[in-house]
């Protein structure tokens, strides 16, 4: 029943070599790893008009407004200059860790374990709030259309959650192919604005305002500080750009000149897109509105409301909202990739390395999920309560990763490596301001959560790097020790009675030891119930004729499980723990509600004897048919 459910739902079974269906290449991994940064060009040109907005009164001249709108477009052009930095930066980080692991990997192995598992921590929140923020933007776009849908927001974040879980484990390529044409579909809806504004202003040039270098200089009220904070509010279109670093062997052969061409055309889309909304809506002087964004205003100014050009507005809507919702898709891609990373450098648990039927590191998918979910349920699915842990987190790797290739590139000194350190201080400058201004101005907003987190997460991840190497340390063989058999031991099989479950033991457990007893425990209300019980279990064991000694005790506080243990204690006084073994009879029940009605005293001896006194312990199972 479950393996039918769950081939219905992931598909069939995927062998090892045939890891190529899970593999893509550009065209689809634009549908797999950039929804998220794409996405953020729907509300990036908005956080930075929000900050505008306290400089812009009410009825304000239209020139005076695009004059203010002059600052945002001068943000967007340094953002893009930055992402292009970025790209830098991070080409070069796939060409030195291949195996993926982003800012983490070149943190860890260029500034030192605290930078790379900080960078790792961030990186960690970072996709946790894409998946709960994306999709709870989602849904808050798609609310006011669907009263029901607004009406039960926190239900469907659920259900919209578990359903790209779904179609993730199913396997990246799946993924991508679900994805491909509402990717495409937003990126083609943003060129149409941009061609249908530059069409408009040549038909009607009287509509557009540009602003001037005296205009901007008069603007009232407009601060370093203040064009700092809107320049880091701008900075979130950057958001998902480290997800192509962080899962290079998802692309096929040659994944890493694959990784680094679409890392190119994801930056080159992602420039032209935000230029395109931030230029548009400074042209036209359309100002923040918590009621419309930006890409809406923009659609409905240059298409109308009415007509063919209002179903084109709908598209385009419909479009960004799709977007929004996929962008989880990226943290469902680089997550799972970078726990791998780590899981193989011992900070994270092994079996996050594990790879479900359909070749996607499944057990990350399902642990994302989960802490996802956690998110939006604490959070009660509110964007605006969930953005602030977001941005410090994004921006600090970003940080790390620019620190890195400059402590690289001056560690090298390889050929024309003086301009790209500039390039990167450049960035890291740029970032480090970014993240600071964040950490400050969103600190009291749940910024302090991130900070606080990240110490707690790097503890983590180094208290799981000792346990493994504890293990292995005690785990390696010293091979000078001369390879002996031990001495026979005592093999004890504690029986309830004589049934087929208990005899099933005891033959094992005479076929493969030497020195067999079995243990039974009488309890009764009166010492007459007891003899009476002794006397039964003794003929019981005369019939049988096994050959085995039986020890039969009487428990006078009617505890089984607890005198064992004290016989267990008893017989561990003349021999090493490693010379016992315990052979317990457990019987199958053949329904699932069946084992509520039986003791579970195995159970309790098995946790004791296998936590407390480090003895053998083998169960042998009787399957019950009725």
């Amino acid at each position: 029943m479950v393996d039918s459910l769950k081939r219905i739902l992931l598909g069939r079974p995927l062998k090892t070599r045939e890891h190529q269906h899970v593999q893509i290449g550009i065209f689809r991994g634009m549908a797999v790893m950039t929804p998220d940064a794409l996405s953020s060009v729907a509300y990036a040109t908005d956080q930075m008009e929000i900050v505008l907005a306290l400089i812009i009164g009410a009825g304000a001249a239209s020139q005076y407004v695009t004059n203010v709108l002059g600052y945002s477009m001068l943000g967007t052009f340094i953002i893009a200059v930055l992402a292009f930095l970025l790209y830098l930066a991070y080409r070069n980080i796939i060409r030195h860790y291949p195996k993926g692991g982003g800012a983490y990997a070149i943190g860890l192995n260029d500034l030192g374990r605290f930078w790379g598992l900080s960078a790792a921590s961030t990186l960690i929140v970072g996709y946790t709030l894409t998946v709960a923020v994306s999709i709870a933007a989602a849904i808050d776009a798609i609310g006011p259309v669907v009263p029901f849908i607004g009406h039960h927001k926190l239900w469907f974040n659920i259900l919209l959650t578990l359903i790209i879980m779904v179609i993730n484990l199913r396997g990246t390529g799946e993924s991508a192919t679900v994805f491909v044409p509402f990717t495409y579909a937003f990126i083609a809806s943003i060129f149409l604005i941009g061609i249908a504004a530059v069409v408009n202003a040549l038909m009607h040039p009287e509509q557009v305002h540009l602003p001037t270098l005296s205009g901007m200089a008069a603007v009232k009220g407009m601060t370093l500080f203040l064009f700092l904070k809107m320049f880091a509010s701008g900075c979130s279109a950057l958001t998902g750009v480290e997800a192509v670093s962080n899962s290079v062997p998802v692309f096929r052969e040659p994944s890493v000149k694959r990784a680094q061409r679409l890392l190119l055309l994801l930056v080159l889309t992602l420039s032209t897109m935000f230029i395109i909304v931030s230029g548009v809506a400074m042209m036209h002087g359309l100002t923040y509105n918590p009621e419309v964004p930006l890409i809406n205003q923009e659609a409905m100014t240059l298409f109308g409301t009415h007509g063919f050009g209002y179903v084109i507005t709908v598209l385009i809507s419909v479009s960004t909202m799709c977007i929004l919702a996929i962008a989880a898709n990226t943290a469902f891609t680089g997550c799972p990739a970078l726990w791998s990373s780590m899981a193989r450098d011992g900070f994270m648990p092994r079996w996050i390395l594990h790879k479900g039927g359909r070749l996607v590191y499944s057990n990350g998918i399902l642990f994302l999920t989960f802490i996802s979910l956690l998110l939006t349920i604490a959070f009660d699915a509110k964007v605006s309560r969930l953005i602030p842990l977001y941005a410090v987190s994004v921006f600090y790797t970003f940080t790390v990763s620019q620190l890195g290739m400059v402590v690289r590139l001056f560690r090298e000194r390889g050929k024309n490596w003086i301009g790209a350190a500039a390039g990167s201080i450049f960035g890291l400058i740029m970032t480090a301001t970014a993240c600071l201004i964040f950490g400050i101005t969103r600190f009291r907003d749940g910024a302090w959560l991130v900070i606080v987190c990240v110490p707690l997460m790097v503890f983590a991840f180094n208290k799981i790097k000792n346990h493994y190497e504890c293990v292995r340390a005690e785990l390696k063989y010293d091979f000078s020790e001369p390879f002996t058999l031990e001495e026979p031991g005592l093999t004890i099989v504690p029986i309830a009675s004589v049934n087929k479950a208990s005899v099933a033991a005891l033959k094992y457990a005479a076929s493969h030891f030497e020195n067999v007893i079995a243990v039974h425990v009488v309890t009764g209300d009166t010492e007459e119930a007891m003899q009476e019980a002794t006397r039964k279990i003794e003929a019981d064991w005369e019939r049988l004729n096994s050959g085995i000694r039986l020890v039969v005790i009487h428990s006078q506080y009617r505890s089984v499980a607890r005198r064992l243990q004290r016989f267990v204690e008893f017989e561990l006084e003349r021999y090493k723990p490693e010379n016992v073994t315990i052979v317990i009879p457990h019987f199958l029940t053949a329904k699932w509600w069946h084992a509520l009605l039986h003791n579970k005293t195995a159970t309790y001896l098995i946790a004791w004897l296998v936590f407390n006194k480090h003895v053998k312990v083998i169960t042998v199972p009787y399957q019950l048919h009725r």
